[in-house]
């Protein structure tokens, strides 16, 4: 349960972000996020239930249960950071009218993205692998 509600708190910040693009771009994404998300929990409860984890584990199911967690990061993880860079890219050049105040801000921003990107699977991992062997 903490785990699906884990993933509308997701949709509502994506539909928070998205609220003012273009009606084409925001439903296509969430409708992309939220196929993604139902995909994801029904194999993620195939296993569960296939391989007994809650109960007497059978052997390879955690690892079967990472490895569909690991594949599913990278689905909601690349579009997450090209919609968050789309974002503050755009932010950046409404907001800043110094060429180099723009740089600067796009490079400071770049490095936020790529510490973001770098943290992300650790926390995408531990909420829906959690501790397993």
């Amino acid at each position: 349960m903490f785990k699906i509600i884990i993933l509308i708190i997701f949709l509502i910040l994506m539909y928070v972000v998205l609220k003012q693009e273009k009606r084409s771009i925001k439903f296509s994404f969430l409708i992309y996020f939220s196929l993604l998300s139902v995909v994801f929990m029904s194999g993620q409860m195939y296993i569960s239930s296939t391989y007994s984890l809650t109960d007497d584990p059978v052997d390879g199911g955690f690892t079967k249960l990472y490895n569909w967690v690991s594949l599913f990061l990278y689905f909601y993880l690349v579009p997450l950071v090209i919609i968050i860079g789309f974002k503050v890219f755009k932010f950046t050049n409404e907001s800043f009218q110094n060429i180099w105040t723009r740089i600067a801000m796009l490079i400071f921003w770049l490095v936020v993205l790529v510490g973001i990107g770098y943290v992300l699977p650790f926390i995408f991992i531990l909420l829906f692998y959690g501790f397993a062997p």
